[in-house]
């Protein structure tokens, strides 16, 4: 059970696998590996809290091979590198990867240039510890990006991404409602665990029309 819903509709690793696969996924892991890659200093080291099956470093990684990757998540089965299939993009350098808890993850502290977390932090058993954990792994001027999905999301919004990715407005909206029940958040819900958590400096934007970064 999360910390933000009485109960939680997960796909099994099998399953999420599979769902990352598909179209909607792969364009949206495009937009936030082209953040990710904008943001990241030379040589510097990326570390993705609940990474899942790995899709989103594929793309930071074949576009820029001088990144460090290092990986978490609660599942084993999801950490297992993925099956090459057609049109993967393998990850050339070497990635670290760790089985663990968002509350409790296991690498020194000021390790990292930027800590992520993308379509996991509604998952947290434990969100308060997970962003002080988080806030812990980056260096002086490093910074913390925590994407999840805007259930405050407006009809212009749906329209806007469903233009910008030459898709049919039904389809956006449907994916996302789907995709977004039980899991989106409200801003209300990063205020209050920020609050808990001592972190008085910090920023929400809406970007790529229907997703939250929250930015420490």
């Amino acid at each position: 059970m999360s910390a933000f819903f009485p109960f939680e509709l997960e796909p099994p690793p099998w399953i999420y696998r599979l769902l990352s696969r598909m179209g909607l996924m792969q364009r949206l892991y495009r937009r936030l590996a082209a953040d990710l890659v904008e943001a990241m200093p030379t040589g510097g080291l990326l570390v993705d809290v609940g990474a899942g099956p790995g899709h989103l470093l594929q793309r930071v990684a074949a576009a820029r091979p001088d990144i460090r990757l290092a990986v978490l998540d609660w599942s084993f089965a999801m950490l297992r590198p993925p099956q090459q299939s057609p049109g993967d993009i393998p990850i050339s350098g070497p990635v670290l990867r760790l089985v663990g808890d968002a509350a409790a993850i296991p690498l020194q502290t000021a390790c990292c240039d930027l800590a992520i977390a993308t379509f996991s932090f509604h998952t947290w058993n434990h969100p308060v510890r997970g962003v002080q954990e988080m806030r812990r792994l980056v260096k002086p001027g490093g910074r913390v990006w925590i994407y999840e999905m805007n259930r405050e999301a407006t009809w212009h919004q749906f329209r806007a991404l469903a233009r910008e990715e030459a898709l049919p407005l039904p389809l956006v909206a449907a994916g996302f409602k789907l995709a977004s029940w039980n899991h989106a958040l409200r801003a209300g819900d990063f205020a209050a665990t920020m609050a808990r958590a001592g972190i008085s400096r910090w920023k929400l934007t809406e970007v790529h029309n229907l997703f939250w970064r929250a930015v420490f």
